[in-house]
């Protein structure tokens, strides 16, 4: 079996100074899994892939194919995911259900309140003659 995949994983999980135990931790896969991937005995599935490459700041394809390293034209990105981010998403899953549900209902109140007033911005925009003239020069 190729084992390139297990030595591209393994190098990146030792550059990242990550042990099996926080593999496991963070992405589900058993250390006796992740082992079995390093050493050439099993392949990852495409779900193990996609974790690996989240947790390891690589993309699928340089597990897969070794042809891009880490993720750095993904750092611009506003879907990156930073630490405030991580901590965030662990605080929420921390919370109870119902105040998870609240929370959410908040959000979705806050971000209603925000479209609404773009809206509302770009239909006065459009009916003031003034900034359309502006728009077009």
């Amino acid at each position: 079996m190729d084992n390139m995949i297990g030595i591209r994983i393994k190098e990146r999980r030792k550059a990242m100074k990550l042990t099996g135990a926080q593999i496991k931790e963070k992405t589900g896969i058993s250390t006796g899994n992740l082992s079995d991937i390093e050493n050439g005995r099993s392949l990852p599935s495409a779900a193990a892939v996609i974790r690996l490459s989240q947790i390891l700041d690589c993309s699928t394809d340089y597990i897969l194919l070794g042809e891009t390293r880490n993720s750095e034209e993904n750092k611009n990105s506003k879907f990156r995911e930073t630490d405030e981010d991580a901590q965030l998403l662990e605080q929420f899953h921390a919370l109870a259900e119902e105040d998870q549900e609240e929370i959410l209902m908040m959000i979705q109140l806050k971000y209603n309140r925000i479209q609404k007033a773009r809206k509302k911005e770009q239909q006065s925009s459009l009916s003031d003659p003034g900034n359309l003239a502006d728009e077009i020069a």
